[in-house]
């Protein structure tokens, strides 16, 4: 198999703090983890970041998934794709004022 790259870039005052919506694209473990942040910004910027690499994973896989089964966590300051059946896959997630971008990259 070929590597594939995937990438988004969201504008971040257009994130969504509903429930509902968060519910639709959030593993549970990343809605445990977003409600702990207390301030609205850290909120969005987890959001956000979430959903730009959720999308960046899509765009280099070529099956199908619902992007609330995908579970993005942390491990020496990295994230990292919690689920086995995408360990082949290397995310990178930044953030500045307006904007946060990630890229994927299915090895």
């Amino acid at each position: 198999m070929m590597a594939k790259i995937g990438i988004d870039i969201v504008e971040n005052k257009r994130i969504n703090l509903n429930d509902k919506f968060l519910k639709k694209f959030l593993h549970k473990n990343e809605f445990i983890l977003l409600s702990k942040l207390e301030s609205q910004e850290a909120k969005i910027k987890f959001i956000a970041g979430r959903w730009a690499a959720k999308e960046a994973i899509i765009k280099c896989i070529e099956n199908k998934v619902v992007s609330n089964s995908i579970n993005i966590v942390y491990q020496n300051e990295k994230p990292i794709i919690e689920n086995k059946e995408y360990e082949n896959i290397e995310i990178s997630i930044s953030h500045e004022e307006n904007y946060s971008v990630a890229v994927a990259l299915n090895l």
